[in-house]
């Protein structure tokens, strides 16, 4: 604490059993020991108390982090719900297309008519398509 050597404290310890002679010396060397005691209790417990503080800062800094990290985890999840329910309608779109068409195929008789229907189902799926590559 004080960076004190032997030599210094053989010198006070001299120095104060000239002072306080040898009848107080004992009693004012245990009065000392107490307050040195007391101050090194003090400043332990308050060091005590700066180290848990700089803890709870430390944590409450990392749960700040992986707060953060969850809000941006649910946002991509979001973002891949969006784009899961756009695939969906693109999909359903595509199917209730196909089956219009295969509806008019069973309709249709000649041969000119499948093929005109079969290039209808062909353009709308390009659209669809185009549609949907536009989108993203």
């Amino acid at each position: 604490m004080f960076d004190m050597g032997f030599l210094e404290l053989l010198l006070i310890g001299i120095i104060a059993l000239i002072v306080l002679g040898p009848e107080r010396l004992p009693k004012a060397a245990r009065t000392v020991g107490l307050w040195v005691g007391k101050a090194k209790q003090g400043f332990d417990s308050i060091k005590t108390e700066i180290d848990r503080e700089l803890k709870l800062k430390e944590l409450q800094q990392q749960i700040a982090e992986q707060k953060a990290e969850l809000k941006a985890d649910l946002d991509v999840k979001s973002e891949f719900e969006t784009l899961k329910d756009e695939l969906n309608n693109s999909a359903n779109t595509i199917r209730d297309e196909t089956t219009s068409v295969r509806q008019t195929l069973n309709t249709s008789t000649t041969y000119e008519d499948h093929s005109d229907a079969i290039e209808n189902e062909n353009s709308a799926v390009n659209a669809t398509t185009k549609e949907h590559n536009n989108e993203q």
